[in-house]
């Protein structure tokens, strides 16, 4: 399995959770959503350049919230998204060697935790707000590995950091 740094940049709750637990019902504090899942980091793999020109952006579930800073992780998707009309990738990611998410390894296990398009998509929302995010695809962890390693390579190329 690939594992990789992540530069989290944000967190927020979400409502993803195992699957031996039913799924969290939204609740409100002071008219706010209150999210009992799971909290998910967006950041950016900082050695890659995926097709926008841009490092590859990553979604990392984890058992904690994270401030600033980088994350080891592991892919275990790749989401095709829509913002504002304009295609997006995103790699969805786990942190890497916790227990809490040794099941979950690719796109099946993901979905198992309450993970599928419409809670990535209003993950999306949260952490892109004032943008209309539409998921249009998923792969599972083989697809987001290639896209990873295809934007390494990019990378590599264009900085001349080639190994």
């Amino acid at each position: 399995m690939m594992e990789l740094t992540v530069q989290v940049e944000a967190t927020v709750g979400s409502r993803v959770a195992p699957d031996h637990e039913p799924e969290p019902a939204p609740r409100q504090w002071a008219g706010h959503p209150v999210l009992d899942g799971f909290p998910v980091g967006e950041g950016f793999v900082s050695d890659s350049l995926a097709p926008n020109g841009e490092p590859a952006d990553v979604l990392v579930l984890m058992e904690e919230p994270a401030l600033p800073g980088t994350v080891r992780a592991r892919p275990v998707a790749l989401l095709h998204a829509s913002v504002d009309g304009r295609p997006v990738d995103e790699v969805v990611c786990v942190t890497a060697r916790d227990p809490h998410f040794e099941k979950i390894t690719d796109l099946p296990g993901l979905q198992a935790w309450h993970c599928d398009d419409a809670a990535l998509e209003a993950l999306l929302r949260r952490l892109g707000h004032g943008h209309a995010w539409q998921v249009v695809g998923c792969e599972g962890a083989a697809g987001a590995e290639e896209f990873l390693s295809d934007a390494h390579h990019t990378y590599e190329r264009l900085t001349g950091c080639i190994d």
